[in-house]
């Protein structure tokens, strides 16, 4: 896993213990795809965040391409995309991805 990869994921993890400490009724379900993209072509490597329940994923994308961000992008288990914005890697913390879960498997 790459260096880069593994410090967001265990960001990630960590605002997903935050969400789960403030919303126990919502269960979400967080992945690492470290091959997946690549063996389909992309040059990128994506973390997830389900919320099986809600039919509501986040998709936090890391691409060789554009090493200091990140995009999120808000959508359903059947990949449809609702809204996609972009991140600074050094500044997306915690708070941030805590923020972004609660709106979209709150509101």
């Amino acid at each position: 896993m790459k260096k880069a990869l593994q410090h967001l994921s265990e960001i990630v993890a960590r605002a997903n213990d935050v969400f789960y400490s403030k919303f126990e009724h919502v269960d979400t379900l967080m992945g690492i795809m470290d091959k997946t993209l690549r063996n389909q072509g992309m040059k990128a490597d994506a973390i997830t965040i389900d919320c099986i329940a809600l039919d509501k994923k986040i998709v936090i994308l890391l691409h060789d391409d554009k090493p200091d961000v990140v995009n999120i992008a808000l959508g359903n288990k059947e990949g449809d995309i609702y809204s996609s914005s972009e991140y600074e890697l050094a500044k997306l913390s915690e708070t941030a991805l805590v923020e972004i879960m609660e709106t979209n498997f709150i509101s």
